[in-house]
């Protein structure tokens, strides 16, 4: 009855731990989804302002709300998180979230307490001052002082630092090290198993790829985000998948799908209120317009995301709009107002002390006044342009604001400063400045890794004692339970043994068409999934409309051995693999790339020898000369990114897609080969696979080839 006790008292705890788990998830996802609910929510909770100054005060204001202790320390916690946070409606945020830190400060008695005090006094000082190189410093000692506690809330609080400080070195143009959070970021988010954290994780990595040029990736991660955000009922998410698809179909010149899920992700936000998100969308609208170079739409969106940002005060964001209007009025010939516009934002990124959004704008200042010929004011933004540029180790900037430079101290008969501008120009192209601003990455990233290593080694010794205690128990509850398991154990293997035989046995049966006695779907599906998606190779359906209802035709014994004679033929004419789908469809591999006209000449010399062989088969023998044979093509592997993978069914189905328009043909033979191009996203072969595949092709993603006329074929419909 003891151990019963025990059993009974260790599954309620294991339950109650599960429950405890769901819930901090659940208001981490609240957070992210809608602060301003949750504010109110724990302000309520809370009756926020309390009034403490030590654990003691602390600890009676607890008993009389009804809280534990350490559950309303927690949910002041995220009050103060929440107060921080831009899209937040409170006009005093900042206010509370000092008063709340400083009193979080007063009553924190362990490293998790310290390290939740010092992210939230660097983000407040991130969003009062912009001073973002300090506040890595401070993000990684909050990181050190939890990085070897294993619970539940630390390892959301390190999800959360992760996703921060890849956001931090990105904003500072420090790749390595923010590609390396973000990939500590996404496998937290998987080792937690929310489909809403990974899929936040994939949107910030393919945020990543896209601030650097690999639209390969972004595509993919983005695309991953976007499926897992159509699985959850969460408004916020899918708003900003849909942005992040907008901005990539806007990258690659899709200005209609651009729109269409720009569109659908400002509904969501003005729907909730989210007025931060709603103005980085019509700052998206605002430059796929811009990209059409249809530059009255484009202020238009531009201005209307300004007016969002200066209701809800994102300062920065005002500044990155007046530098985009300025750009616009420059190509429109309005100069007065493209440099008033700059000004205004160089006014503010000065400010608040951004110099790497100041840069960008001294640079645009020096090219348009450069092109009106105002030498004079070329030289001084010039001249800023350089000092700012050099701060930041942007050595292509650098470069082409000396060609500036250069073009105006000659336009002023400045000689020896127009000689000395174009040493610097040489000087700097020769130079290797961004291999060692890399290997300065490097070796940060490579501190700060063995900083967490040297932490774990530290507090190894005091978790080992801390684990003791709980292994004893375990240990206690497995000595049962072992006694139980392995009676069961031998129990099932008795039976799997049984099963085993019998699997082996049906798995070779599977493998067989059972009419023909041939190597069949299943056989061919299996070899697919053995093959090395990166080597060349080439697959083909082939449908002959004679030989569809032959076992009926000819009876089942005398079509068994003429398909089994066909099967042998084409195999030794095409050097081929060739599996039986059904009568009449056969399937084929090849072990390199064979192009269709190969294949088709190949089938229809097949298709003469076997009327010579067998003349018996019924409207045959007068129709060798236009058999009624199709063909479905495609190479592999379908995509260049070796990353993606796309599976055997998917693989097979593609091939149908291919026969389906081949049979539609009037003229036979005919084939039909698909080739995807280098650029083709993964997502067109996902699920509704035909409608995607026909998508593709309208927008010529993926081009057809036949040797009929393809304008004629009508492709499947799904």
């Amino acid at each position: 009855m003891l151990r019963l006790a025990h059993l009974v008292l260790f599954i309620s705890l294991f339950l109650s731990s599960v429950a405890d788990a769901k819930d901090l998830e659940q208001q981490e996802i609240e957070f992210k989804e809608n602060p301003n609910k949750l504010l109110i929510k724990l302000s309520k909770s809370t009756e926020f302002p309390l009034q403490f100054t030590n654990k003691e005060e602390f600890s009676k204001i607890s008993n009389d709300l009804g809280y534990e202790p350490i559950e309303l320390q927690r949910d002041l916690e995220v009050l103060a998180r929440v107060n921080l946070e831009t899209n937040l409606s409170s006009p005093t945020k900042y206010d509370d979230a000092k008063l709340l830190i400083g009193q979080l400060d007063a009553i924190a008695s362990n490293a998790f307490d310290e390290a939740m005090v010092i992210m939230l006094k660097a983000r407040l000082r991130a969003r009062e001052n912009k001073e973002y190189q300090p506040i890595i410093v401070q993000y990684m000692d909050a990181l050190n002082k939890i990085n070897t506690d294993m619970s539940l809330q630390a390892t959301l609080f390190k999800y959360i630092i992760h996703e921060h400080l890849g956001g931090l070195h990105m904003m500072l143009l420090q790749s390595a090290p923010s590609l390396s959070h973000y990939n500590r970021y996404r496998e937290i988010a998987y080792q937690l198993h929310n489909d809403y954290f990974i899929a936040e994780a994939e949107t910030a990595l393919g945020k990543y790829y896209n601030r650097n040029g690999d639209k390969a990736k972004s595509l993919q991660h983005f695309s991953e985000a976007f499926r897992l955000a159509s699985g959850v009922n969460y408004p916020m998410l899918k708003s900003q998948a849909l942005i992040n698809l907008a901005r990539t179909y806007r990258d690659l010149e899709q200005w209609d799908d651009a729109l269409k899920y720009a569109h659908g992700a400002a509904e969501i936000q003005q729907q909730l209120g989210f007025e931060t998100y709603l103005a980085e969308t019509l700052n998206v609208i605002a430059m796929v317009y811009e990209g059409q170079e249809k530059w009255s739409k484009a202020v238009d969106y531009y201005l209307n995301a300004q007016q969002v940002n200066e209701r809800v005060g994102n300062v920065i964001a005002v500044g990155i709009n007046f530098h985009n209007i300025g750009g616009i009025y420059a190509k429109l010939n309005n100069i007065p107002a493209a440099l008033n516009a700059l000004q205004r934002a160089n006014d503010i990124f000065r400010s608040l002390k951004t110099n790497h959004y100041l840069v960008h704008n001294e640079l645009l200042f020096t090219q348009i006044n450069a092109q009106q010929g105002q030498w004079a004011e070329t030289i001084d933004h010039a001249k800023k342009t350089l000092e700012l540029a050099k701060k930041l180790k942007q050595t292509d900037i650098q470069i082409e604001t000396l060609g500036y430079l250069s073009t105006a101290y000659r336009k002023t008969n400045e000689l020896n400063a127009a000689i000395d501008t174009v040493e610097s120009i040489i000087t700097l192209t020769n130079n290797h400045d961004d291999d060692t601003k890399d290997d300065k990455s490097y070796s940060e990233l490579t501190e700060q890794k063995l900083k967490f290593e040297l932490t774990l080694l530290s507090n190894k010794l005091e978790q080992q004692t801390t684990k003791n205690k709980h292994h004893q128990l375990i240990i206690i509850l497995l000595a049962f339970s072992l006694s139980i398991v392995i009676a069961v154990v031998i129990f099932i293997w008795r039976k799997l043994a049984l099963k085993n035989a019998l699997y082996l046995n049906a798995k070779v049966i599977n493998h067989i068409e059972p009419m023909t006695q041939i190597a069949g779907y299943r056989a061919f599906i299996e070899k697919l999934d053995t093959l090395d998606p990166s080597e060349p190779q080439t697959l083909a359906l082939i449908n002959i409309d004679e030989l569809n209802n032959l076992d009926i035709q000819l009876g089942l014994t005398e079509s068994r051995a003429l398909m089994q004679k066909l099967i042998v033929q084409m195999s030794q004419h095409l050097n081929t693999e060739v599996f039986m789908i059904r009568s009449g469809q056969l399937a084929c591999y090849f072990n390199q790339q064979r192009n269709a006209d190969y294949i088709y000449d190949a089938l229809v010399m097949c298709l003469e020898k076997l009327n010579t062989i067998q003349p018996n088969i019924p409207h045959f023998a007068h129709l060798h000369d236009a058999h009624k044979a199709s063909i479905g093509h495609i190479n592999l592997p379908l995509l260049s990114n070796p990353d993606v993978n796309i599976s055997a069914q998917l693989h097979f189905e593609t091939l149908q897609y291919a026969l389906a328009a081949a049979i539609d043909i009037k003229e036979k033979p005919a084939y039909v080969s698909l080739r995807p191009l280098n650029f083709a996203p993964a997502a067109i072969f996902m699920p509704p696979l035909y409608l995607n595949l026909t998508q593709a092709l309208n927008r010529g993603i993926i081009r057809a080839e036949s040797n009929r006329n393809t304008l004629d074929i009508n492709w499947p419909k799904s």
